[in-house]
């Protein structure tokens, strides 16, 4: 039997895309009857230690460990791991990629983020180590042809391939439930007082998440017949203002009912600075969950033509788009309709379980 080896984040240990993705390989990898062994990144041991914010470790003795596992692991045929973009995180990747190149035949690399390039090109160090990352992989994974077009990956051209973010399995199944329990509310006449958000993300600066609190406040503020309540979900890095009605932080949001909880909701939102191809953003488009969001990254590949919810990272421009889809949802609930199935077709025809798994069976 081949045998395969993933190092990096998992489910249930953590709750990031990259480890939803990661799990979907393991599942993939196995269908195609590979023999797979999988380590956890010690990274993940940090997400979910403290109660208020994640704290960065250096988590020597496990790295050590890690170390001392790929010096004796047995031959693979094929490994995987994530590339990271932190100072300390390039020079980890470099280690196992060097490591792992004397235990594997095939080394795939993939590249979760989108903002690889933006590091290439604001840092010398950055520049020099995300070189080396991509010279020594035999394949570069990434999530979108749009990132191929980057700086840093002119000269690796022919080890890049293109295989997008998928919806798990069972996810893909379930969600299909969700989204007919979804489509049917709007055909209730019934007016709404509160109209429910959710944001799901990490806290941070990069993810707009105080640009988003800012400017839902302000709309909260004006004396309208509706009032918008945001529910926060995700790991704290940063601190967040909390001092206003109808905004709440309810913690982590567990991968077992992401969706029952996600499907409660009138609209997501997201205002990502810098994004890969958010796994967020596919489960609203199959739940039937209508979402705001930037267009960055490769998020242009999950949105349909003229999608209407699209922002910028400022306060005016974010008030302006949630005001007209308050008003769609209240007094034009055909369009909002229209789009949730339009955005579940876009969902089947590209990233169900299904198509994930065969392109990897094209690519490995």
């Amino acid at each position: 039997m081949k045998r395969a080896f993933i190092f990096g984040e998992f489910i249930p240990k953590s709750t990031t895309g990259i480890a939803y993705v990661n799990t979907n390989l393991e599942s993939v990898l196995k269908e195609l009857n590979f023999f797979v062994e999988t380590l956890d990144d010690p990274r993940s041991n940090d997400y979910f230690k403290y109660k208020n914010f994640v704290k960065k470790n250096l988590n020597i003795i496990k790295f050590f460990k890690l170390i001392l596992f790929l010096v004796f692991a047995k031959k693979y045929n094929i490994s995987f791991l994530t590339i990271s973009m932190g100072n300390l995180g390039l020079l980890k990747s470099l280690l196992i990629i060097i490591l792992l190149k004397f235990k594997t035949k095939d080394l795939y690399l993939y590249v979760h983020r989108g903002d690889l390039d933006l590091n290439f090109k604001n840092s010398l160090y950055k520049r020099y180590l995300i070189k080396l990352n991509l010279n020594y992989s035999t394949k570069i994974i990434l999530l979108s042809k749009l990132f191929s077009l980057d700086e840093s990956l002119k000269i690796f051209q022919k080890k890049i391939i293109i295989i997008p973010n998928s919806l798990s399995k069972e996810d893909s199944f379930t969600s299909d439930v969700f989204f007919k329990k979804r489509y049917k509310i709007f055909e209730n006449k019934y007016q709404q007082e509160i109209i429910r958000f959710i944001y799901s993300g990490n806290l941070q600066s990069a993810k707009g998440i105080h640009e988003i609190i800012k400017a839902i406040k302000l709309i909260n503020k004006k004396k309208f017949n509706i009032k918008v309540q945001l529910d926060i979900y995700g790991m704290k890095f940063e601190e967040i203002d909390l001092k206003a009605c109808n905004i709440f932080y309810k913690g982590k949001l567990k991968h077992s009912d992401r969706l029952t909880i996600m499907s409660k909701y009138d609209f997501l939102i997201s205002a990502s600075k810098t994004e890969g191809l958010p796994i967020t953003l596919i489960e609203c488009m199959a739940i039937g969950l209508p979402f705001i969001t930037t267009n960055v990254g490769a998020i242009n590949d999950l949105l349909i033509n003229n999608y209407p919810y699209i922002i910028n990272s400022q306060n005016l421009n974010i008030i302006e788009v949630i005001c007209s889809a308050l008003y769609d949802h209240t007094k034009n609930k055909t369009k909002v309709k229209s789009l949730i199935l339009a955005n579940r077709k876009l969902f089947i025809k590209k990233f169900q379980y299904s198509h994930f798994l065969n392109n990897m069976k094209q690519n490995l």
